[in-house]
Protein backbone atom coordinates (compact mmCIF):
# COMPACT_ATOMS: atom_id res chain seq x y z
CA UNK A 1 0.00 0.00 0.00
CA UNK A 2 2.00 2.96 -1.30
CA UNK A 3 1.45 6.33 0.37
CA UNK A 4 0.66 8.11 -2.90
CA UNK A 5 -1.94 5.56 -4.04
CA UNK A 6 -5.69 6.09 -3.91
CA UNK A 7 -5.85 2.89 -1.86
CA UNK A 8 -3.82 4.53 0.89
CA UNK A 9 -5.93 7.69 0.79
CA UNK A 10 -9.07 5.56 1.23
CA UNK A 11 -7.41 3.55 4.01
CA UNK A 12 -6.27 6.69 5.83
CA UNK A 13 -9.69 8.33 5.55
CA UNK A 14 -11.50 5.20 6.78
CA UNK A 15 -9.24 4.74 9.81
CA UNK A 16 -9.43 8.47 10.59
CA UNK A 17 -13.24 8.51 10.59
CA UNK A 18 -13.55 5.32 12.63
CA UNK A 19 -10.81 6.35 15.05
CA UNK A 20 -12.48 9.59 16.09
CA UNK A 21 -15.94 8.00 16.19
CA UNK A 22 -15.27 5.24 18.71
CA UNK A 23 -14.62 5.46 22.48
CA UNK A 24 -11.13 6.50 23.58
CA UNK A 25 -10.19 3.09 24.98
CA UNK A 26 -10.60 1.48 21.55
CA UNK A 27 -8.59 3.99 19.57
CA UNK A 28 -5.09 2.63 20.13
CA UNK A 29 -6.19 -0.98 19.44
CA UNK A 30 -7.77 0.27 16.20
CA UNK A 31 -4.48 1.90 15.16
CA UNK A 32 -2.59 -1.30 15.97
CA UNK A 33 -5.02 -3.36 13.85
CA UNK A 34 -4.85 -0.80 11.05
CA UNK A 35 -1.05 -0.87 11.17
CA UNK A 36 -0.93 -4.64 10.80
CA UNK A 37 -3.47 -4.50 7.97
CA UNK A 38 -1.25 -1.90 6.28
CA UNK A 39 1.90 -4.00 6.72
CA UNK A 40 0.34 -7.36 5.86
CA UNK A 41 -1.21 -5.96 2.67
CA UNK A 42 2.29 -6.33 1.18
CA UNK A 43 3.07 -9.87 2.43
CA UNK A 44 1.02 -11.19 5.33
CA UNK A 45 3.57 -13.79 6.47
CA UNK A 46 6.03 -11.10 7.54
CA UNK A 47 3.42 -9.70 9.91
CA UNK A 48 4.43 -12.52 12.26
CA UNK A 49 8.04 -11.32 12.09
CA UNK A 50 6.98 -7.83 13.18
CA UNK A 51 4.77 -9.26 15.92
CA UNK A 52 7.55 -11.55 17.20
CA UNK A 53 10.09 -8.73 17.38
CA UNK A 54 7.52 -6.53 19.12
CA UNK A 55 6.64 -9.08 21.79
CA UNK A 56 10.30 -9.89 22.39
CA UNK A 57 11.38 -6.26 22.84
CA UNK A 58 8.48 -5.39 25.13
CA UNK A 59 8.91 -8.41 27.40
CA UNK A 60 12.71 -8.27 27.35
CA UNK A 61 12.81 -4.56 28.13
CA UNK A 62 10.28 -4.84 30.93
CA UNK A 63 11.40 -7.99 32.72
CA UNK A 64 15.07 -8.44 31.84
CA UNK A 65 16.63 -4.99 31.40
CA UNK A 66 14.44 -2.64 33.46
CA UNK A 67 16.02 -1.65 36.75
CA UNK A 68 19.18 -3.67 36.14
CA UNK A 69 22.56 -3.02 34.63
CA UNK A 70 23.32 -6.16 32.66
CA UNK A 71 25.74 -5.65 29.83
CA UNK A 72 25.49 -9.25 28.69
CA UNK A 73 21.69 -9.14 28.70
CA UNK A 74 21.71 -5.95 26.63
CA UNK A 75 24.16 -7.46 24.14
CA UNK A 76 21.98 -10.54 23.81
CA UNK A 77 18.89 -8.38 23.23
CA UNK A 78 20.65 -6.36 20.56
CA UNK A 79 21.80 -9.52 18.79
CA UNK A 80 18.26 -10.93 18.78
CA UNK A 81 17.07 -7.72 17.11
CA UNK A 82 19.87 -7.88 14.57
CA UNK A 83 19.30 -11.54 13.68
CA UNK A 84 16.37 -11.00 11.25
CA UNK A 85 18.13 -8.04 9.63
CA UNK A 86 21.35 -9.98 9.17
CA UNK A 87 19.52 -12.98 7.73
CA UNK A 88 17.15 -11.24 5.36
CA UNK A 89 19.42 -8.43 4.21
CA UNK A 90 22.99 -9.69 4.40
CA UNK A 91 22.93 -13.47 3.84
CA UNK A 92 23.24 -13.11 0.07
CA UNK A 93 25.92 -10.43 0.46
CA UNK A 94 28.00 -12.63 2.76
CA UNK A 95 27.66 -15.73 0.58
CA UNK A 96 28.52 -13.84 -2.62
CA UNK A 97 31.70 -12.48 -1.03
CA UNK A 98 32.65 -15.89 0.33
CA UNK A 99 32.04 -17.33 -3.12
CA UNK A 100 34.29 -14.70 -4.70
CA UNK A 101 37.06 -15.44 -2.19
CA UNK A 102 36.65 -19.16 -2.82
CA UNK A 103 36.99 -18.52 -6.54
CA UNK A 104 40.50 -17.20 -5.96
CA UNK A 105 41.43 -20.67 -4.65
CA UNK A 106 39.65 -22.56 -7.41
CA UNK A 107 36.61 -23.52 -5.33
CA UNK A 108 33.22 -23.90 -7.04
CA UNK A 109 30.79 -20.96 -6.66
CA UNK A 110 28.32 -21.06 -3.80
CA UNK A 111 24.59 -21.03 -4.37
CA UNK A 112 23.16 -17.64 -3.37
CA UNK A 113 19.63 -18.01 -1.96
CA UNK A 114 16.85 -15.68 -3.05
CA UNK A 115 15.54 -14.06 0.13
CA UNK A 116 12.78 -11.46 -0.02
CA UNK A 117 13.62 -8.49 2.18
CA UNK A 118 10.75 -7.60 4.56
CA UNK A 119 9.62 -4.00 4.20
CA UNK A 120 10.92 -1.74 6.93
CA UNK A 121 13.07 -4.40 8.64
CA UNK A 122 16.03 -2.01 8.89
CA UNK A 123 13.91 0.68 10.52
CA UNK A 124 12.07 -1.39 13.10
CA UNK A 125 15.32 -3.20 13.94
CA UNK A 126 17.05 0.10 14.75
CA UNK A 127 13.98 1.19 16.69
CA UNK A 128 14.06 -1.99 18.78
CA UNK A 129 17.78 -1.63 19.52
CA UNK A 130 17.30 1.99 20.60
CA UNK A 131 14.49 0.92 22.94
CA UNK A 132 16.55 -1.76 24.69
CA UNK A 133 19.63 0.48 25.01
CA UNK A 134 17.56 3.30 26.50
CA UNK A 135 15.86 0.93 28.96
CA UNK A 136 19.25 -0.44 30.02
CA UNK A 137 20.42 3.16 30.51
CA UNK A 138 17.60 3.82 32.96
CA UNK A 139 14.60 5.00 30.93
CA UNK A 140 11.20 3.71 32.00
CA UNK A 141 9.85 0.91 29.79
CA UNK A 142 6.51 1.20 28.04
CA UNK A 143 4.28 -0.67 30.45
CA UNK A 144 1.34 -1.82 28.35
CA UNK A 145 1.79 -4.23 25.50
CA UNK A 146 -0.88 -2.45 23.42
CA UNK A 147 0.94 0.85 23.67
CA UNK A 148 4.23 -0.81 22.77
CA UNK A 149 2.65 -2.53 19.78
CA UNK A 150 1.52 0.86 18.53
CA UNK A 151 5.01 2.28 19.10
CA UNK A 152 6.58 -0.51 17.04
CA UNK A 153 3.97 -0.91 14.31
CA UNK A 154 2.29 2.48 13.83
CA UNK A 155 2.10 2.43 10.04
CA UNK A 156 3.20 5.98 9.12
CA UNK A 157 6.73 5.31 10.40
CA UNK A 158 6.83 1.55 9.95
CA UNK A 159 8.34 1.22 6.47
CA UNK A 160 10.88 4.05 6.23
CA UNK A 161 10.84 6.04 9.45
CA UNK A 162 11.34 8.55 10.94
CA UNK A 163 13.19 6.36 13.46
CA UNK A 164 11.31 7.26 16.62
CA UNK A 165 13.03 7.00 19.99
CA UNK A 166 11.02 5.94 23.07
CA UNK A 167 11.29 9.32 24.78
CA UNK A 168 9.89 11.02 21.68
CA UNK A 169 6.56 9.20 21.84
CA UNK A 170 6.21 7.53 25.27
CA UNK A 171 4.24 10.41 26.79
CA UNK A 172 2.01 10.60 23.73
CA UNK A 173 1.19 6.89 24.06
CA UNK A 174 0.07 7.16 27.68
CA UNK A 175 -1.89 10.40 27.19
CA UNK A 176 -5.20 10.20 25.28
CA UNK A 177 -5.05 12.07 21.99
CA UNK A 178 -7.69 14.64 21.10
CA UNK A 179 -9.12 15.76 17.77
CA UNK A 180 -8.15 19.36 17.07
CA UNK A 181 -8.39 21.61 14.05
CA UNK A 182 -4.70 22.45 14.40
CA UNK A 183 -3.64 18.81 14.09
CA UNK A 184 -5.96 18.06 11.17
CA UNK A 185 -4.90 21.20 9.30
CA UNK A 186 -1.19 20.65 9.92
CA UNK A 187 -1.43 16.97 9.02
CA UNK A 188 -3.36 17.61 5.82
CA UNK A 189 -0.86 20.25 4.69
CA UNK A 190 2.09 17.94 5.27
CA UNK A 191 0.40 15.11 3.38
CA UNK A 192 -0.31 17.41 0.44
CA UNK A 193 3.27 18.64 0.46
CA UNK A 194 4.49 15.04 0.47
CA UNK A 195 2.25 14.14 -2.47
CA UNK A 196 3.59 17.13 -4.42
CA UNK A 197 7.23 16.29 -3.72
CA UNK A 198 6.79 12.65 -4.65
CA UNK A 199 4.41 12.75 -7.61
CA UNK A 200 5.44 16.01 -9.25
CA UNK A 201 9.14 16.27 -8.44
CA UNK A 202 10.69 12.91 -7.50
CA UNK A 203 8.75 10.83 -10.02
CA UNK A 204 9.54 13.37 -12.77
CA UNK A 205 13.25 13.11 -12.03
CA UNK A 206 13.23 9.30 -11.75
CA UNK A 207 13.16 8.44 -15.49
CA UNK A 208 15.87 10.99 -16.23
CA UNK A 209 18.13 9.50 -13.57
CA UNK A 210 17.39 5.97 -14.79
CA UNK A 211 18.59 6.86 -18.29
CA UNK A 212 21.81 8.43 -16.97
CA UNK A 213 22.56 5.31 -14.88
CA UNK A 214 21.49 2.80 -17.53
CA UNK A 215 23.84 -0.22 -17.31
CA UNK A 216 26.18 -0.44 -20.30
CA UNK A 217 25.41 3.07 -21.54
CA UNK A 218 28.27 5.24 -22.79
CA UNK A 219 27.75 8.47 -20.92
CA UNK A 220 29.41 11.83 -21.41
CA UNK A 221 30.45 14.14 -18.60
CA UNK A 222 27.25 16.18 -18.90
CA UNK A 223 25.14 13.03 -18.62
CA UNK A 224 26.94 12.07 -15.42
CA UNK A 225 26.70 15.55 -13.93
CA UNK A 226 22.99 15.88 -14.69
CA UNK A 227 22.34 12.31 -13.52
CA UNK A 228 24.12 12.95 -10.21
CA UNK A 229 22.35 16.24 -9.52
CA UNK A 230 19.07 14.69 -10.64
CA UNK A 231 19.47 11.71 -8.33
CA UNK A 232 20.44 13.93 -5.41
CA UNK A 233 17.23 15.89 -5.94
CA UNK A 234 15.17 12.75 -6.59
CA UNK A 235 16.17 10.93 -3.42
CA UNK A 236 15.71 14.10 -1.35
CA UNK A 237 12.24 14.84 -2.67
CA UNK A 238 11.30 11.16 -2.57
CA UNK A 239 12.40 10.48 0.99
CA UNK A 240 11.34 13.82 2.43
CA UNK A 241 7.97 13.25 0.74
CA UNK A 242 7.62 9.96 2.58
CA UNK A 243 8.57 11.69 5.83
CA UNK A 244 6.05 14.47 5.17
CA UNK A 245 3.22 12.00 4.55
CA UNK A 246 4.26 9.94 7.59
CA UNK A 247 4.40 12.99 9.86
CA UNK A 248 1.15 14.32 8.44
CA UNK A 249 -0.68 10.99 8.74
CA UNK A 250 0.37 10.59 12.38
CA UNK A 251 -0.64 14.17 13.11
CA UNK A 252 -4.22 13.42 11.98
CA UNK A 253 -4.44 11.06 14.95
CA UNK A 254 -2.81 13.50 17.37
CA UNK A 255 0.73 12.07 17.32
CA UNK A 256 3.72 14.33 16.67
CA UNK A 257 6.73 12.71 15.01
CA UNK A 258 10.25 14.19 14.93
CA UNK A 259 11.32 15.97 11.76
CA UNK A 260 13.56 14.08 9.38
CA UNK A 261 14.77 16.73 6.88
CA UNK A 262 15.63 20.40 7.10
CA UNK A 263 16.75 21.71 3.70
CA UNK A 264 19.92 19.57 3.63
CA UNK A 265 21.23 21.11 0.41
CA UNK A 266 21.56 24.44 2.21
CA UNK A 267 24.22 22.90 4.46
CA UNK A 268 27.53 24.75 4.51
CA UNK A 269 29.62 21.80 5.70
CA UNK A 270 29.43 17.99 5.68
CA UNK A 271 28.69 18.05 9.40
CA UNK A 272 25.78 20.42 8.89
CA UNK A 273 24.53 18.27 6.02
CA UNK A 274 24.13 15.30 8.34
CA UNK A 275 22.37 17.47 10.89
CA UNK A 276 19.80 18.27 8.17
CA UNK A 277 19.61 15.00 6.18
CA UNK A 278 17.72 11.95 7.54
CA UNK A 279 18.09 13.49 10.97
CA UNK A 280 16.63 10.61 12.97
CA UNK A 281 19.12 8.18 11.42
CA UNK A 282 21.99 10.62 11.92
CA UNK A 283 21.18 10.91 15.62
CA UNK A 284 20.81 7.12 15.88
CA UNK A 285 24.26 6.51 14.34
CA UNK A 286 25.76 9.17 16.60
CA UNK A 287 24.19 7.93 19.85
CA UNK A 288 24.20 4.16 19.37
CA UNK A 289 27.29 3.55 17.23
CA UNK A 290 29.80 6.42 17.23
CA UNK A 291 29.45 7.51 20.87
CA UNK A 292 29.77 3.97 22.32
CA UNK A 293 32.81 3.29 20.13
CA UNK A 294 34.58 6.48 21.21
CA UNK A 295 33.61 5.95 24.86
CA UNK A 296 34.97 2.41 24.85
CA UNK A 297 38.25 3.79 23.46
CA UNK A 298 38.29 7.06 25.43
CA UNK A 299 41.90 6.46 26.44
CA UNK A 300 42.84 6.87 22.76
CA UNK A 301 41.11 10.07 21.62
CA UNK A 302 43.09 10.09 18.38
CA UNK A 303 41.02 7.07 17.28
CA UNK A 304 37.83 9.17 17.20
CA UNK A 305 38.33 9.93 13.50
CA UNK A 306 38.72 6.23 12.74
CA UNK A 307 35.51 5.39 14.61
CA UNK A 308 33.71 8.16 12.75
CA UNK A 309 34.67 6.56 9.43
CA UNK A 310 33.70 3.11 10.76
CA UNK A 311 30.32 4.41 11.93
CA UNK A 312 29.58 6.01 8.57
CA UNK A 313 30.73 2.90 6.69
CA UNK A 314 28.24 0.97 8.82
CA UNK A 315 25.61 3.56 7.91
CA UNK A 316 26.36 2.86 4.25
CA UNK A 317 26.12 -0.91 4.76
CA UNK A 318 22.77 -0.40 6.50
CA UNK A 319 21.50 1.28 3.34
CA UNK A 320 22.33 -1.68 1.16
CA UNK A 321 24.22 -4.98 1.05
CA UNK A 322 26.68 -3.85 -1.63
CA UNK A 323 30.20 -2.50 -1.54
CA UNK A 324 29.03 0.63 -3.32
CA UNK A 325 26.99 1.54 -0.23
CA UNK A 326 29.91 0.79 2.09
CA UNK A 327 32.11 3.11 0.03
CA UNK A 328 29.38 5.75 0.02
CA UNK A 329 29.29 5.67 3.81
CA UNK A 330 33.10 5.70 3.96
CA UNK A 331 33.14 8.72 1.64
CA UNK A 332 30.89 10.62 4.04
CA UNK A 333 33.00 9.49 6.97
CA UNK A 334 36.06 10.94 5.25
CA UNK A 335 34.15 14.16 4.57
CA UNK A 336 33.21 14.46 8.25
CA UNK A 337 36.82 13.88 9.28
CA UNK A 338 37.98 16.47 6.73
CA UNK A 339 35.33 18.80 8.12
CA UNK A 340 37.06 18.61 11.50
CA UNK A 341 40.63 18.78 10.19
CA UNK A 342 41.85 20.05 6.82
CA UNK A 343 38.64 21.91 5.90
CA UNK A 344 38.05 23.37 9.35
CA UNK A 345 39.50 26.74 8.48
CA UNK A 346 37.57 27.05 5.23
CA UNK A 347 34.07 26.02 6.34
CA UNK A 348 31.79 28.03 8.63
CA UNK A 349 31.05 26.65 12.07
CA UNK A 350 27.68 24.95 12.40
CA UNK A 351 25.01 27.29 13.70
CA UNK A 352 26.83 30.49 12.73
CA UNK A 353 25.94 32.70 9.83
CA UNK A 354 26.62 36.15 8.57
CA UNK A 355 23.82 38.62 9.24
CA UNK A 356 23.05 38.84 5.56
CA UNK A 357 23.24 35.09 5.13
CA UNK A 358 25.56 35.51 2.13
CA UNK A 359 29.03 35.64 3.63
CA UNK A 360 31.82 34.44 1.35
CA UNK A 361 32.63 31.54 3.65
CA UNK A 362 28.97 30.51 3.81
CA UNK A 363 28.68 30.58 0.03
CA UNK A 364 31.94 28.71 -0.51
CA UNK A 365 31.06 26.16 2.15
CA UNK A 366 27.61 25.57 0.70
CA UNK A 367 28.95 25.18 -2.84
CA UNK A 368 31.73 22.80 -1.77
CA UNK A 369 29.40 20.75 0.42
CA UNK A 370 26.82 20.40 -2.36
CA UNK A 371 29.52 19.33 -4.83
CA UNK A 372 31.06 16.74 -2.48
CA UNK A 373 27.71 15.31 -1.38
CA UNK A 374 26.49 15.15 -4.98
CA UNK A 375 29.68 13.40 -6.08
CA UNK A 376 29.09 10.78 -3.41
CA UNK A 377 25.66 9.93 -4.82
CA UNK A 378 27.36 8.11 -7.70
CA UNK A 379 28.31 5.32 -5.27
CA UNK A 380 24.79 5.23 -3.86
CA UNK A 381 23.02 4.98 -7.22
CA UNK A 382 25.46 3.02 -9.41
CA UNK A 383 24.67 -0.65 -10.05
CA UNK A 384 28.20 -1.71 -9.13
CA UNK A 385 31.74 -0.42 -8.69
CA UNK A 386 32.50 -0.87 -12.39
CA UNK A 387 29.70 1.46 -13.43
CA UNK A 388 30.64 3.98 -10.74
CA UNK A 389 34.26 3.95 -11.91
CA UNK A 390 33.29 4.42 -15.55
CA UNK A 391 31.01 7.33 -14.77
CA UNK A 392 33.64 9.01 -12.61
CA UNK A 393 36.14 8.64 -15.43
CA UNK A 394 33.72 10.30 -17.87
CA UNK A 395 33.08 13.11 -15.42
CA UNK A 396 36.67 13.96 -14.58
CA UNK A 397 37.99 13.59 -18.14
CA UNK A 398 35.15 15.81 -19.40
CA UNK A 399 34.18 13.22 -21.95
CA UNK A 400 32.01 14.74 -24.67
CA UNK A 401 32.42 18.24 -23.31
CA UNK A 402 29.06 19.94 -22.83
CA UNK A 403 27.15 17.56 -25.09
CA UNK A 404 24.89 14.88 -23.60
CA UNK A 405 25.17 11.37 -24.97
CA UNK A 406 22.16 9.53 -23.53
CA UNK A 407 20.07 12.39 -22.10
CA UNK A 408 17.90 14.76 -24.08
CA UNK A 409 18.38 18.51 -23.81
CA UNK A 410 14.91 18.73 -22.24
CA UNK A 411 16.07 16.44 -19.44
CA UNK A 412 19.02 18.71 -18.71
CA UNK A 413 16.73 21.72 -18.54
CA UNK A 414 14.23 19.88 -16.31
CA UNK A 415 16.89 19.03 -13.72
CA UNK A 416 18.27 22.58 -13.85
CA UNK A 417 14.79 24.07 -13.43
CA UNK A 418 13.96 21.90 -10.40
CA UNK A 419 17.34 22.69 -8.82
CA UNK A 420 16.78 26.40 -9.38
CA UNK A 421 13.22 26.21 -8.01
CA UNK A 422 14.42 24.45 -4.84
CA UNK A 423 17.00 27.13 -4.10
CA UNK A 424 14.57 29.90 -5.01
CA UNK A 425 12.05 28.51 -2.51
CA UNK A 426 14.77 28.25 0.13
CA UNK A 427 15.90 31.82 -0.47
CA UNK A 428 12.31 33.07 -0.31
CA UNK A 429 11.85 31.32 3.03
CA UNK A 430 15.12 32.79 4.26
CA UNK A 431 14.07 36.25 3.08
CA UNK A 432 10.64 36.03 4.70
CA UNK A 433 12.12 34.82 7.99
CA UNK A 434 14.72 37.58 8.02
CA UNK A 435 12.47 40.53 7.34
CA UNK A 436 9.58 39.20 9.40
CA UNK A 437 7.42 41.78 7.72
CA UNK A 438 3.82 42.02 8.90
CA UNK A 439 2.51 42.53 5.37
CA UNK A 440 3.73 39.02 4.45
CA UNK A 441 1.71 37.61 7.34
CA UNK A 442 -1.35 39.77 6.89
CA UNK A 443 -4.62 38.01 6.13
CA UNK A 444 -5.20 39.83 2.82
CA UNK A 445 -1.88 38.53 1.44
CA UNK A 446 -1.11 35.32 3.34
CA UNK A 447 -4.62 33.88 3.00
CA UNK A 448 -4.99 34.12 -0.81
CA UNK A 449 -1.33 33.20 -1.35
CA UNK A 450 -1.65 29.99 0.66
CA UNK A 451 -4.94 29.08 -1.00
CA UNK A 452 -3.38 29.61 -4.41
CA UNK A 453 -0.34 27.50 -3.46
CA UNK A 454 -2.45 24.62 -2.14
CA UNK A 455 -4.67 24.73 -5.21
CA UNK A 456 -1.63 24.66 -7.46
CA UNK A 457 -0.19 21.64 -5.63
CA UNK A 458 -3.48 19.73 -5.81
CA UNK A 459 -3.86 20.41 -9.53
CA UNK A 460 -0.22 19.50 -10.17
CA UNK A 461 -0.57 16.21 -8.29
CA UNK A 462 -3.70 15.30 -10.28
CA UNK A 463 -2.02 16.15 -13.59
CA UNK A 464 1.27 14.35 -12.87
CA UNK A 465 -0.24 11.33 -11.12
CA UNK A 466 -0.04 8.40 -13.55
CA UNK A 467 0.75 5.48 -11.27
CA UNK A 468 1.77 4.97 -7.64
CA UNK A 469 5.53 4.39 -7.64
CA UNK A 470 7.38 2.86 -4.71
CA UNK A 471 9.53 5.12 -2.58
CA UNK A 472 13.31 4.82 -2.93
CA UNK A 473 13.86 3.95 0.74
CA UNK A 474 11.46 0.98 0.60
CA UNK A 475 14.44 -1.12 -0.52
CA UNK A 476 16.30 -0.40 2.71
Amino acid sequence: MIFTSYTYVAFLLAVFLIHWSIPTRWRQPLLVIGSYVFYCSWKWEYGFLLLGITVFNWSYGRWVLAGRERRFALTAGVLVNLAPLLYFKYTGFAISNLSAIGGWFGLPPLQIPEILLPLGVSFFTFQGIAYLVDIAAGDAPIGRIGQFMLYKAFWPQLIAGPIIRPEEIHQQLVTPRTLTYENVAAGSKRILMGFFKKVVLADTLGPIVDVAFLPGATVNALDVAVGLVGFGLQIYFDFSAYSDIAIGSARLFGYVFPENFNWPYLARSPQEFWSRWHMTLSRWIRDYVFTPLTFANRSRPAMAHVWLIVAMAGCGLWHGAQWTFVLWGTWHGLLLVANQTILKGFLPSQGTANASGFAVRDFFGGLLTFALVTLGWILFRAQDLEQAGGMLQSLFTLRGGFRPSVLRENSVLTVAAILFAMYAAALWGHFAAKIGSKWLESAWIAGPAKSLAYTFMIVAVVIFDKEAKAFVYFQF
